[in-house]
């Protein structure tokens, strides 16, 4: 399979404030919704770019378990039919069949959803859409399966503009009780496969690309995406810092990694997780403080017990203290090195 430049799993903003916006519809709290899955408290204000796979991940565990799964499932299918899969349908209009954009399906993806791992894939006469994870033996993990498959089925309906169905299934998954309730009995399910795969005949691989003009959004803009493993998990958190007195191990479950992996991975790019916190408290307390609020309502923000124990991380970190700081970027005392006391 083609290694892909993106190491950090994550999932557009916008998609995760769709889901929760639908989940919400249904009479779950919004900020119950957050707080669970592990989502930003601030995710329909704030301005970051992606949100952590594992988040999302969750918030589908746990609203599954809420709603039931006939009823999840089919609103998950409404979620992508009406307000996802249509933002991406745009990077399909170069390519003439479905056989011929599905070849280049990890390149389309990689696009909108870095750190995806799709491909296309032709053996012993079969073509498959595949997905692929590390598997755990976790409902979590059979739910995230569900919700791959739920969006291969809505993606291939539009391109074909028809309600399609699969008739082959490989999961990774040893069991299909969640795949059952959306597949129905004509459709073959194998358990234990290396990845989840969905078959793809090849009169649906030679139809042309049909996508009614009415299904399309606006092309939405390009987002930049970091290649750096440090830059990727600076950006992932910066959103966290705000709420939470950031550890390692809390970073390590929001990336999917375990504390040892996260921090071998920093110490190969000559960083560690300490450095990383200390530019997001950096980055956090100096936008706070450029928007006009109180030092006291910073260091509360940010996770300290008081105060003083911010301005000396704050002095630790930037050579200035959070007062100097503050007037500097208002302009009432200049920076000099004589001003650093």
């Amino acid at each position: 399979m083609t290694e892909t430049a993106f190491q950090v799993p994550v999932i557009q903003t916008r998609y995760a404030k769709i889901l929760v916006e639908v989940f919400s519809d249904y009479g779950i709290s919004t900020q119950t919704i957050l707080e669970d899955a592990g989502l930003p408290s601030d995710l329909f204000s704030n301005a970051n770019d992606f949100v952590p796979s594992e988040s999302v991940k969750r918030l589908i565990y746990l609203t599954s378990s809420q709603l039931g799964t006939s009823r999840f499932t089919d609103l998950l299918s409404l979620a992508f039919r009406k307000r996802i899969i249509p933002q991406v349908l745009h990077q399909f209009h170069s390519y003439a069949t479905i056989g011929e954009a599905l070849l280049n399906i990890n390149t389309i993806f990689s696009a909108d959803s870095p750190g995806s791992r799709v491909q296309f894939i032709q053996e012993h006469g079969h073509s498959w859409f595949c997905r692929f994870a590390d598997f755990e033996d976790s409902g979590k993990f059979a739910w995230s399966e569900a919700f791959a498959i739920i969006y291969i089925i809505e993606l291939i309906s539009l391109l074909t503009n028809s309600r399609w169905q699969p008739t082959q299934i490989k999961l990774q998954s040893t069991t299909t009780d969640v795949i059952d309730t959306f597949t129905g009995k004509p459709c073959q399910l194998f358990v234990g496969h290396d990845s989840t795969r969905v078959f793809i005949p090849s009169d649906i691989l030679e139809m042309k690309i049909a996508i009614p003009s009415q299904v399309q959004t606006p092309k939405a803009q390009l987002i930049e995406w970091h290649t750096s493993f440090t830059d990727s998990v600076f950006e992932v958190l910066l959103p966290y810092v705000n709420e939470h007195s950031l550890t390692i191990e809390l970073a390590a479950e929001l990336l999917n990694y375990s504390v040892r992996t996260l921090q071998r991975k920093l110490k190969e790019e000559h960083t560690s997780f300490r450095n990383i916190r200390d530019s997001l408290i950096l980055s956090s307390a100096c936008e706070l403080m450029e928007t006009g609020h109180s030092l006291t309502y910073i260091s509360t923000q940010l996770g300290f017990a008081n105060i003083s124990h911010f301005s000396r991380a704050f002095k630790r970190i930037s050579g200035l203290s959070p007062k100097l700081y503050r007037s500097s970027i208002i302009g009432n005392i200049p920076l000099n090195e004589d001003s650093r006391s």
